[in-house]
């Protein structure tokens, strides 16, 4: 399971109770994957907002009502997620890329840094990463 971005990622150890009751919205554009990540993030205390998988969808959704953090498929339905990620970004909204692929120089170089999360996804690693991107207290 390969994790992306800032060492911190892989070496913080997040709290039980950091991601209790954060809004964190996903955008994926796979039935069964988006399942499955709604029923993780559950597990670990969120309200999900989603799963989305239109991106005009995922802008007017935050535009109207507060997100805590996203998980943003990096290709829905053959449209990139890069063109959005500003919005994100100047709003201080903590985002962390997924993808099945696992290569950063795939992205556009701004977009690198962020932090990224490949699939398929492992329980331990998503709660890791979304503690200490979109937890309480996490630096936004």
């Amino acid at each position: 399971m390969a994790v992306g971005g800032p060492s911190v990622y892989q070496s913080a150890v997040p709290s039980v109770q950091a991601l209790a009751n954060r809004r964190i919205l996903i955008a994926e554009d796979e039935g069964l994957i988006a399942l499955d990540l709604e029923s993780m993030l559950q597990g670990f205390g969120c309200e999900v907002v989603g799963p989305l998988s239109d991106i005009r969808d995922i802008l007017s959704t935050i535009r109207s009502q507060p997100v805590d953090g996203a998980l943003l498929d990096v290709n829905l339905r053959g449209r990139q997620v890069f063109e959005i990620l500003p919005e994100f970004l100047s709003r201080g909204i903590p985002v962390v890329l997924t993808s099945g692929y696992d290569d950063a120089t795939l992205f556009p170089r701004v977009f690198r840094e962020l932090p990224r999360l490949s699939k398929p996804f492992d329980l331990d690693t998503l709660r890791q990463i979304c503690a200490v991107t979109m937890g309480v207290g996490a630096a936004a």
